[in-house]
């Protein structure tokens, strides 16, 4: 969907996006915790040591009970994504579990030095919308691990038009044939402010841009009204970059 310039207004606070939901079933996953630790440049490489032996340790003990792909977004942000099935999985019981298998010293001084890269961390709760996300026949992102997040926020009272206008953009993708796919996540709890986030994928910058051309050149002129349809919705627009880490994210083995 670049139907927006980058850069038009400054980025805020607003992450995500979820790598696995392209492997859906009949009923996906649509509920999301999300973990944001804001890492200052200069500590990206502590950082990033941290949380590779964090991960490293979780496979060692092979943890259950939970699980997280992780996303390094281009502004410092390292971001945390873990599937719900309902707000009772957030008391988790995995990280107590690594405490108890590494033991408190070692691992309270494995988060330590996480701590010291931010000064700031948080979590919120995000929607996968598969009705509003465009999976053509044969999309897929395996190893298309760069994003492009897209965030249009909107006001509370124009929920229903906003809703409206997203579904036509995926009406008109799927009516021009577009073999470029996106993903739509909706705001939830701990967010101030309601937006839909588009996620992009590719396996590279050029990868996506040349996807955007195309679609372009694919949906001519008809593309301006409905896309203007949700324009004249957007209160605040974002765009950020990043990429999926399966370096730093956690899948257990099944015991």
């Amino acid at each position: 969907m670049k139907f927006l310039k980058k850069g038009l207004l400054t980025l805020v606070l607003s992450f995500f996006v979820i790598n696995s939901i392209q492997a859906q079933d009949d009923n996906p996953t649509t509920m999301f915790n999300v973990h944001v630790d804001n890492v200052k440049f200069a500590m990206v490489p502590q950082y990033e040591a941290a949380a590779k032996e964090l991960k490293e340790n979780f496979v060692k003990h092979n943890i259950q009970d939970v699980n997280w792909t992780a996303i390094s977004l281009a502004d410092g942000r390292y971001v945390y994504v873990s599937p719900l099935k309902n707000m009772a999985e957030l008391d988790n019981p995995g990280f107590a579990q690594i405490f108890e298998k590494m033991g408190k010293d070692e691992a309270g001084a494995l988060f330590d030095k996480m701590d010291e890269c931010y000064d700031s961390h948080g979590n919120t709760i995000s929607h996968y919308v598969p009705e509003l996300s465009y999976h053509p026949e044969g999309y897929s992102t395996e190893d298309k691990n760069f994003r492009e997040y897209h965030f249009l926020y909107y006001a509370p009272r124009d929920a229903k038009a906003m809703n409206e206008a997203m579904k036509a953009v995926k009406d008109m993708f799927a009516a021009k044939g577009v073999k470029n796919g996106y993903d739509v996540i909706h705001s939830g709890f701990g967010d101030d402010e309601s937006y839909y986030m588009v996620a992009i994928s590719g396996k590279d910058d050029l990868a996506i841009a040349q996807g955007g051309k195309d679609n372009d050149e694919l949906l001519g002129d008809a593309k301006g009204p409905t896309f203007f349809n949700v324009i004249k919705l957007t209160t605040k627009y974002d765009m950020v970059e990043g990429r999926v880490r399966p370096d730093l994210s956690y899948y257990p083995k099944k015991e």
